[in-house]
């Protein structure tokens, strides 16, 4: 069971930044003073982040710091909050975000604040709200799975191209990548159905937001307990452009170059294996089994972020 959380009782603070990413340095020190003010210890201060290989440093500092009980606060995008995943659902503990990525699709699920201040007061007032986590050929995400399209953009994408343009350098890429494209066949199977189809890119969403804040479905969020699907299935890549006041809005009821898919497990398989990323970092491939977990992660939102009340529910652990 998940231990009681109290916001006037917080003293520890395990902060986690990728040092090497557009903003580290300058969020490390923000952040200290922030807690140095609010009378919250920050546990990892005597760190020398650098010095731990990024791949490796968050669930290493989690493990090192998880008897001291701490709020664990990651300053990022959705890939770091995705990093300290592992570890964060193994100690059950607490996650708070400062959203500084370049797509921040979970806190704007969540409509966790992009302020610096804003964010960080959500240490102090924020309440505790459990969210769903979604598991993929074993890895547990939070936003997205995706193959097609937008894995091949990850791939591509420069990292020097995007600290300069942040989310341009995707759009860019994207116009690149996608002129020598062809689509995919592949099958998904879900709550007893089976589609077959074409297609330039297939997203499976616990949240609502993924890409660059599009929306999966208009209904959709962290709370549901449902995976939302998405394969985008039109002729030419160019029909795409037409679909994208649908993307945005996640409303896609008159739409014949979409398929919508909803369940609580899925199968995917393509005729070969394919690259998939997860949760915007390449992390398996084709074949997947998908699966939602109700309840699993504890994460401080505003008040107004309301979910439903938690029922018991007997699902494999993460």
């Amino acid at each position: 069971m998940q231990q009681s959380f109290h916001n006037d009782n917080i003293k520890k603070v395990l902060f986690l930044v990728n040092p090497r990413s557009r903003q580290g340095q300058s969020i490390f020190t923000e952040v200290k003073n922030w807690l140095l003010k609010s009378n919250i210890q920050m546990l990892n201060d005597s760190e020398n982040l650098k010095s731990i290989p990024i791949a490796d440093q968050f669930n290493t500092l989690i493990e090192k710091y998880a008897p001291e009980n701490p709020v664990v606060l990651v300053a990022g995008g959705d890939g770091s909050v995705n990093a300290a995943l592992p570890s964060l659902l193994k100690h059950q503990l607490t996650l708070a975000l400062l959203p500084s990525g370049t797509a921040n699709n979970l806190a704007r699920t969540l409509k966790i604040p992009t302020e610096i201040e804003e964010a960080l007061d959500l240490v102090k007032i924020g309440v505790p709200r459990q969210i769903d986590v979604g598991l993929v050929n074993g890895i547990p995400f939070l936003n997205v799975v995706g193959l097609g399209l937008g894995t091949q953009v990850n791939r591509a994408v420069r990292s020097e191209l995007k600290k300069l343009l942040g989310a341009w350098a995707f759009v860019l890429t994207a116009l690149k990548v996608v002129v020598r494209m062809n689509p995919f066949t592949f099958q998904l199977e879900y709550e007893g159905n089976i589609h077959r189809g074409r297609s330039w890119q297939v997203s499976i969403c616990n949240g609502r937001n993924y890409g660059n804040g599009l929306i999966i479905h208009e209904d959709a969020n962290l709370f549901d307990r449902t995976l939302h699907g998405l394969s985008t299935e039109s002729k030419k890549w160019w029909h795409a452009f037409t679909l994208i006041p649908a993307l945005i809005s996640g409303k896609f009821k008159d739409q014949s170059d979409v398929s919508i898919f909803q369940g609580s497990q899925m199968k995917i398989t393509t005729k070969r294996p394919m690259h998939v990323d997860v949760d915007g970092d390449i992390k398996t491939k084709t074949p997947l089994e998908i699966s939602i977990h109700p309840n699993k992660l504890s994460i401080l939102v505003q008040k107004k972020v309301i979910a439903p009340m938690s029922t018991a529910v007997d699902t494999p652990k993460i």
